[in-house]
């Protein structure tokens, strides 16, 4: 798997996405508003992404999760994992980290703020350890794991550096931690049409609670600066190569409708024509985007990790 990987202080980094100019993706609707909020609207967005992905858990597996996956050995890579391994995976949705790291050896422990992901991820793969737990208030102690992941769970997070905190804090010395989230809207090209098809029919008809966008956590920079704000060393950003490969441009849209909470939200708020100009408009550019791709959309991800140091 062809990765690039970019390490040491900001200004050695030479890897952003230069194609990514903010002002073409304005934040609004399902791109959402900038992270400095209130505890109340926290709250709201909390409680809005667990009661979205209550609905959806059952359907994460076949759509969304068929990319997700491909990023769990390089995750477990960047963690140093190994036999006994103690390891944390925070937002685990159907559980796919947890489950790997337990077969190779780890004693893993899944966690999501959604019950029914977890019953999803317990139902899946059954000996592995999952529980309720909230990545920004983790119940664990200090110091009590060698590892702790997060896949794609960091964009859902109202404050993800507090989780960042939370990660750091239950890490022992010279643990570490990696997350992953989508490239810029310029490379996740699957989500972006997903994205620009829901905002260019929907418009600002129906607004969702304020929380970080969908693309806010894609610039190198900012994932840079939340590593070394929350005390992490050894900080590195790869990219790398993920996918998704439906069999028609129909399950682009189905992707939207079970596996995108803020989408669906947007979606379902609209009147049934607007909901078919949306359908057709996402199918259109699947289908152009699958025939330029060769049956393969492309949405490559981050993978941000680094190292709590001794002392």
């Amino acid at each position: 798997m062809k990765r690039r990987e970019f390490r040491g202080r900001r200004r050695r980094f030479r890897g952003r996405d230069a194609n990514y100019e903010k002002s073409e993706y304005p934040q609004a609707s399902i791109l959402g508003r900038p992270m400095t909020i209130s505890d109340q609207e926290s709250q709201a967005f909390k409680e809005f992404e667990r009661n979205g992905w209550a609905k959806q858990a059952e359907h994460y597996d076949d759509l969304v999760g068929q990319m997700t996956r491909q990023t769990v050995d390089a995750m477990l890579s960047a963690v140093d994992m190994r036999l006994g391994t103690r390891l944390l995976d925070v937002a685990s949705g159907p559980g796919y980290v947890a489950a790997e790291a337990a077969r190779r050896g780890a004693e893993a422990t899944g966690t999501d703020i959604t019950y029914d992901m977890v019953a999803e991820a317990r139902r899946r793969f059954v000996g592995t350890k999952y529980e309720i737990a909230d990545a920004e208030h983790l119940h664990y102690s200090d110091a009590s794991f060698d590892a702790v992941t997060c896949a794609f769970g960091m964009l859902h997070f109202p404050r993800p550096g507090k989780a960042a905190a939370e990660a750091f804090r239950v890490l022992r010395p010279n643990g570490r931690f990696a997350f992953t989230v989508w490239c810029g809207p310029a490379k996740a090209k699957v989500l972006t049409l997903i994205a620009e098809a829901v905002q260019r029919h929907a418009g600002g008809s129906v607004t969702v609670p304020a929380g970080p966008g969908l693309f806010l956590l894609s610039d190198p920079w900012l994932l840079m600066a939340l590593m070394e704000a929350a005390k992490f060393v050894d900080v590195r950003i790869e990219e790398v190569p993920c996918f998704f490969a439906p069999s028609s441009p129909g399950l682009v849209f189905d992707m939207m409708r079970k596996s995108m909470v803020r989408a669906t939200f947007v979606y379902e708020r609209q009147s049934q024509e607007v909901q078919r100009r949306i359908e057709l408009a996402i199918m259109d550019e699947a289908t152009k985007a699958l025939a330029a791709g060769q049956g393969k959309i492309p949405c490559p991800a981050f993978l941000v990790s680094g190292t709590k140091a001794i002392g």
